[in-house]
């Protein structure tokens, strides 16, 4: 851990005043926020699924924060991660506790402006500030994090948090369909397993691994069960079925699959019901593009459903929700070897993040768009991008030609990490939602 007597290479100095003011302030307005979030998703959706307390109640930051706490004077670690490239398999086999630490606060984004350009991506200078004044609990609480180099803004921002925790960099091949990506990937792979052992002084032996691989694959069938359910008319609206999806990043994972499995079974008595969350022929919208992050940066899946006329976020293609446990560890035989590299095949090959090129066009994403299109339905596509966020504002062009292809409406929305402009964006979606009634009405 780094000493805080020792000189920081980015981080400026701040008084202890100055942190403590920032802190309470940001702090007050996000529980605030949340319980705002949660109190409108109450509202809007018709008869809420009853299991969707226990999910408000971990959103809330809480009651995890003190859970990871008493496991930490406990003896335990917690490693934190910026995305979904993270291999969390070896860090439960370490018996240690994985968090997602992406920052979803706004304020803290203007924090952050104090070391990078504005031009920077948000959620960047949001995670930053955030550190700044130890606002979040569980960067805050973790003892090293995996830092994945997919974009310049994720690289400086793995650099720039060395200065206040060990920070464990794993480079990502740009092209992922080849055998020589694949090596490289898994010598990645095999050196952050050292990394994390000799951290929490555990060693990943096979039966670890096999135990870690076969809970994380139970919380997948949990969750694809939940995703596949939402084919049919809506049982749940989408801002609740993508606060489940967001919560598996900090939650104890047991408990969420056992929850999440206890969600469904509601659903699908639901649907048997015919007990609807909002008429079934309100549009159905998928989201596809930047990251969104609870708790503030859930405004554009609370316009959407909160519209006039109404959509509902039926699915997404986000690494922040419907790409988190989309696909298992697959394995073959259970030998240490084996197990590792469907690790590294499963974070590699699975992903359609856009920081990946091919001959091909990164057919991987595109395919992905088009079957969650054709299989769950979607009226319309909504292409949220951060401002300063590349990847994804180079990416629109290419999905735009392939729906328009298919003749599906697509809406490309920017943004920033602020509230100002929620106004201007609920005429937006409103304008957008209406053309797409008025094609389902045809």
């Amino acid at each position: 851990m780094k000493s805080q007597n020792e000189e920081k290479k980015y981080m400026p100095e701040i008084s202890q005043k100055e942190i403590n003011e920032l802190r309470n302030s940001v702090k007050a307005t996000s529980q605030r926020v949340i319980a705002e979030n949660i109190e409108r998703m109450k509202k809007t959706a018709t008869n809420r699924p009853e299991e969707m307390q226990y999910f408000d109640e971990i959103a809330n930051f809480v009651k995890r924060e003190k859970e990871i706490r008493a496991a930490k004077e406990n003896g335990k670690k917690v490693i934190g991660y910026m995305c979904l490239f993270a291999p969390t398999e070896l860090i439960l086999a370490a018996d240690a506790i994985p968090v997602r630490v992406n920052s979803g606060w706004y304020d803290t984004s203007k924090l952050g402006d104090r070391i990078v350009p504005v031009e920077v991506c948000p959620v960047v200078r949001s995670t930053i500030g955030a550190k700044m004044i130890g606002l979040s609990p569980y960067l805050e609480l973790s003892d090293a994090l995996i830092s994945v180099l997919t974009c310049d803004g994720m690289t400086k921002l793995g650099e720039i948090l060395s200065d206040y925790k060990p920070v464990w960099s794993m480079s990502l091949p740009r092209v992922k369909d080849s055998d020589q990506s694949l090596r490289f990937w898994s010598e990645e792979i095999k050196a952050v397993k050292g990394q994390i052992e000799a951290l929490t002084g555990n060693k990943i032996t096979r039966k670890k691994l096999k135990s870690a691989i076969e809970l994380t694959q139970k919380a997948t069938k949990a969750f694809r069960r939940l995703q596949e359910i939402r084919k049919g008319s809506p049982v749940i609206m989408g801002r609740d079925a993508m606060l489940v999806n967001q919560t598996y990043m900090w939650d104890d994972i047991e408990r969420w699959t056992e929850k999440t499995e206890a969600l469904c079974d509601e659903l699908e008595k639901r649907a048997r019901q015919k007990i609807w969350a909002c008429p079934p022929d309100t549009p159905r919208v998928m989201v596809t593009g930047t990251p969104m992050i609870w708790p503030d940066n859930w405004k554009l899946p609370t316009l959407i459903e909160e519209a006039t006329p109404q959509g509902v976020l039926i699915a997404d293609e986000l690494c922040s929700s419907e790409r988190i446990l989309y696909d298992p560890v697959g394995v073959d035989e259970w030998s240490m070897d084996d197990m590792l590299n469907a690790i590294g095949e499963r974070y590699l090959m699975a992903s359609t993040c856009p920081c990946f090129t091919s001959e091909d066009g990164n057919e991987d994403r595109i395919n992905w768009l088009l079957n969650k299109v054709k299989e769950w339905k979607i009226n319309g596509v909504i292409y949220y991008v951060v401002r300063g966020c590349m990847l994804y504002a180079m990416e629109y062009t290419r999905v735009k030609k392939v729906l328009d292809r298919i003749n599906v409406p697509v809406y490309y929305l920017d943004t920033e990490y602020t509230r100002e402009d929620v106004g201007q964006m609920k005429t937006r979606v409103e304008a957008f939602l209406e053309m797409l009634t008025a094609r389902i009405d045809i």
